[in-house]
This record gives structure tokens, sequence and C-alpha cells, in this order.
């Protein structure tokens, strides 16, 4: 997945600014005041009712330059809207415009006396906020240099017009500290917008990785306002919800009516658990929620989040399994060494002439016990020392060919007694070889010790092949037994589980870890006829028919 991530925003033409369009409405904004004080100064002198010193030394120039100047006003902002010349040009021409154009006002009013050279203070600091840097210095200096060279004009060729140097100098002082002052604010400003721009970038990473995070949750994440509006929704929330078909999934109410209903009763004795149960119904299970509220000082919605029951007891269920696995196989290693003492006392003790008949049939009860007990620890030991598989692509036909003979060979049973149906001949199955034979081992033994009616011999059927619709082989051992009682076949998978008294109680167990350590599944199926089934499901399998190349096919 990849970040929304934003280059900065570059100047346009070498002007700062937050975005383009902050840049034009700044130039359209100063325009309006170009243009305000343009039609002040010519109404002043039209009417007759400004001030004295307002064109006095040349009043039909004066109303010119300021009839002028506000033409240009127009133009400008009209220039602004269109947004045809760069944006920097635009600016420079309306600096130049505004020196140029106060520079001749302060001068047909008697010079820098009037006080219409502060006029220039505005346009040098709004220079200085759209172009700071060497642009703002240089007109400064350019402003200065206009108003000085005017002044001394007027002082030379109109007699009686105070020379005023002082004032002159002070206000281009001024000039250069306006400039200097929003060179630094803009400095400023540019600094704030980046660190902002960053942190909006950051936020955004943060928000699309939040929403990654939550999005693959096992957990399902619903986010509400204080409207009970859907803000935000996981898919794990949409499938424990029992995917509702609502037209209007923001409205909490209608998504989940039980669900809202429980986060109301929460919101009014909220000092109470934050935690609620909704029973199961016909789109969904029973689930377990929490609800958070989100917000500080000031509460902004809440969080809700769902868990399914059933899925928290079945990993309940595994680590207690787990921890239970390794403290048996702890206690296995320390039983081991005695018990193998008790069992070659047993053996030295059976050698013995001196036993009678009933003495020596305790002697092989212990034997068998010993056998019995070091058959469970070793069953616990091996799983304790279970390793990663060897995954190869079997050739189920001929493999269950070799095991059929293997096993009635140990067990003297005739070879009809073991019957294989394979549906296609080919069919393959990824699995460990290794642990498959202890897997079907472990259940034809089963189907043999308790899956055989009493006075007839004992058959076992073992069927199985790749289904048309999907690439998923299975395997089933059939045998012609009385079947697994109900109240016991919902733990029969549990460890030191039997449903005999020679068992261990722990093949099944044993044999499903197998399988799923093989990416497939052991389950039990009771026949409506009689018997037991259990069904081996492979993992899915590319290759439904020959091998494909660069995989090993194994026929053991």
């Amino acid at each position: 997945m990849s970040f929304l991530l934003s280059d900065r925003m570059m100047p346009e033409h070498g002007v700062v600014g937050s975005a383009a369009g902050d840049v034009w409405r700044a130039l359209r904004l100063f325009s309006l005041y170009r243009f305000f004080v343009a039609g002040m100064l010519t109404a002043l002198e039209v009417f007759g009712t400004g001030p004295q010193a307002l064109g006095s030394s040349h009043p039909r120039l004066f109303l010119l330059f300021a009839f002028t100047y506000l033409l240009l006003s127009l133009g400008f902002g009209i220039a602004a809207r269109l947004r045809r010349l760069p944006a920097s040009l635009q600016i420079y021409l309306q600096a130049a415009t505004d020196i140029s154009l106060i520079t001749l006002l302060t001068y047909t009013s008697g010079g820098v006396t009037s006080g219409l050279g502060m006029l220039a203070i505005p346009a040098i600091a709004g220079l200085g906020l759209l172009a700071p840097g060497r642009p703002a210095l240089f007109f400064a200096a350019l402003a200065s240099i206009a108003l000085l060279l005017a002044q001394i004009h007027g002082y030379w060729f109109e007699p009686g017009r105070d020379s005023a140097l002082t004032q002159t100098g002070l206000l281009g002082a001024g000039l250069f500290a306006t400039a200097l002052l929003a060179l630094v604010l803009a400095r400023r400003a540019m600094e704030s917008e980046d660190l902002a721009q960053r942190r909006s970038v950051d936020l955004a990473n943060m928000a699309e990785l939040n929403a990654h995070i939550i999005d693959r949750m096992q957990s399902g994440v619903i986010v509400v306002n204080d409207d009970r509006h859907v803000y935000l929704i996981n898919e794990s929330a949409w499938l424990l919800l029992g995917n509702p078909m609502t037209a209007d999934t923001s409205d909490l109410s209608r998504l989940a009516p039980e669900l809202y209903g429980a986060l109301q009763e929460w919101l009014r004795h909220p000092a109470g658990a934050g935690h609620r149960t909704l029973p199961a119904n016909g789109h969904s299970p029973e689930l377990r929620v929490r609800f958070t509220r989100l917000g500080v000082d000031k509460p902004i919605g809440t969080v809700i989040l769902l868990e399914d029951t059933a899925e928290l007891r079945r990993q309940m269920q595994s680590i207690k399994l787990a921890s239970l696995g390794r403290l048996t196989a702890s206690i296995a290693h320390e039983i081991r060494n005695p018990l193998g003492a008790i069992s070659h006392a047993a053996q030295l003790l059976g050698e013995s002439d001196e036993l009678n008949r009933a003495d020596r049939r305790l002697v092989g009860i212990i034997q068998d016990q010993s056998r019995r007990m070091n058959q469970v620890i070793q069953n616990v030991l091996d799983l304790s020392r279970r390793q990663a598989p060897r995954i190869e692509v079997l050739a189920l036909r001929p493999w269950l060919e070799r095991f059929a003979d293997e096993f009635c060979r140990h067990h003297n049973l005739k070879r009809a007694q073991l019957e294989l149906s394979i549906r296609p001949e080919d069919a393959r199955a990824c699995f460990d070889a290794e642990q498959l034979h202890q897997v079907v081992w472990n259940l034809c033994i089963n189907a043999l010790r308790y899956g055989t009616r009493a006075g007839q011999p004992a058959r076992i059927l073992i069927q199985g092949g790749t289904r048309d619709v999907s690439r998923h082989a299975t395997l089933d051992i059939i045998d012609q037994g009385r079947g697994v009682n109900p109240s016991i076949a919902r733990r029969l998978f549990e460890p030191f589980v039997s449903t005999g008294n020679e068992g261990t109680g722990l093949g099944l167990y044993i044999s499903r870890e197998l399988c799923e350590n093989n990416g497939g599944t052991l389950d039990y199926i009771p026949l409506p006829t009689g018997g037991s089934c259990f069904r081996i499901q492979f993992p899915p399998s590319e290759t439904t028919g020959p091998v494909m190349a660069g995989q090993r096919s194994r026929q053991a």
C-alpha cells in the first residue's frame, strides 16, 4: 500500500504563498485597497473637500495622477481576477505603479510635508509579504530615492518650498524598516506554513496507516460520532454484523439495531462495565461488545469493538491446551525414568521360576500398563518436539496401496479387509508423507479397535480423491462400528478423551494437530447407517492432474 505523500507547494514564479489561490486573493485585496485610496484622493480633489495640502502645488496634475491611479487600480483588480499574467509580474507592476504615482502625488501636493508619502509604507509592506527578500528591499530603496529626488527637485525649482530632507530621510528609513519587518514576518509565515503542511502530510499518512491497520484487525471496529452516525467501520465488523444489506450504512440504528440499543444503554449508565454481550441471531454470532469514549475534555464520539465470543473461547481453549501440553510434556519427561525402572523390574520378576499363575498375571498387568504409560509419554514428547512439515505432492492411490499392505501385514489382516476407493485415480494431495502415515495409521488403529461389530471381521474403508468444484483433496477412514456417542463426539479431539479403556486419549488429538500443522483439517462425521467417518481435508493443491514441473511426487 502506498501512502499519500505530497511535495511541498512551491511558490508560483518565485512568489511565496500557502497556495496559488492565496496569492491571487491577496492581489485582489491590495487592488481593492489601492482603488479605495485612489478614489478617495480623486473625490476629495474634485469636490474640494480635502486638506489644503492635496494638490497645493499643481492641482491639475494631482487630479490627473489621482485619476490615473484610480484607473490602473481598477485594471489591476481585473487582471488579478482573470489571472492572465503571472502573479509575480503583477506584483512587481503594482509595486512600481504605487511608488511612481505616490511619488508624483506627493510632489504635486508640496512634498513629504503633505503626508502623502506615508502611502508608500502599505505598498512596501504588501510587497514584502508577497515577495519577501531582495525585491522588497529593492523597491524600498527605489521609493526612498524617488521621494528624495522629488523633494530636491521641488526645493530647487519651486521657491518657498521647504527642503524637508530630514522628514524624507525618516520616511526612507521607515520604508526600509517596513520591508525588513515584512521580510521577518514572511519568513515566519513560510516556516509556519511549511510546518503545517508537513504536519498535514504526516496526519494524512497516519490516518491512512491507522485505516490500513484497522481494516486488517480481526476484531470489528466501529466509530460513531455523538449523533450516533457511523464514521468508520472495518471489514471485520461488517462480517460480524452479518453483512447487513441496508441502504443507509451511516445510521447505526438501522445498520445494527441491537448494537445501537446496547450503546444507548451504556451511554445512560457509563459508570458500569464498558462491555456488553449481544446474543446470536439469524445473521450474526454472539458478540462481545466494548465501548470507549473518544476525546479527553469534550467527548466527540465512541469506539465500538466487536469480538466473536466463540472465537474468543477457541483462543482461550487453544492457550489452555498449549499450556497443558507443555506441562504434560514436562511431567512425562520426569515420569519416564521411574516408569522404565518399574517395567524393567516387572520383566525381571516375570523371569523368576518361583511365581505362581496369579503372580504371573499380576506381573503381566504391570508390564501391559507400563507399556501403555510409556506410549502415552512417547506421544506427549513427540507432540512437544513436533517439527515443521516437509510438504510434498503425494499421489494418493500408490501411497495408500503401500500403506494398506504394511498395515495388513502388521495386524494380520486380509487385504480385502482394508478397501481403497480413490476417485480420480490420479488424485494428489499436499502433505508431509511421514506425518500423513502417522495420522492414517492412528485412524485405522481406532477403526480396528472400536469400529468392529461383535462376531464380524473388521472391515475398514478408505475412500477419497479430489472434488470437482475445488482443488481440495479429501480422505475418509470409515469403519462399521456403532459410532461415537454425541456427548463424547463434541470433545473427541481434546487430549486424554477416549471411548475405551485401552486408548490413551491422545491419538485423535495428535492426528488433528498434525493435519493442522500441514494446513489441513481432521473432522469426525457420524454416519446415518452406523459407523464412524474421520475425514482428512488436505490443503488446496495446484496440481489436480499430473504433477507440475518443479514439484516432487512421492509414492511411498
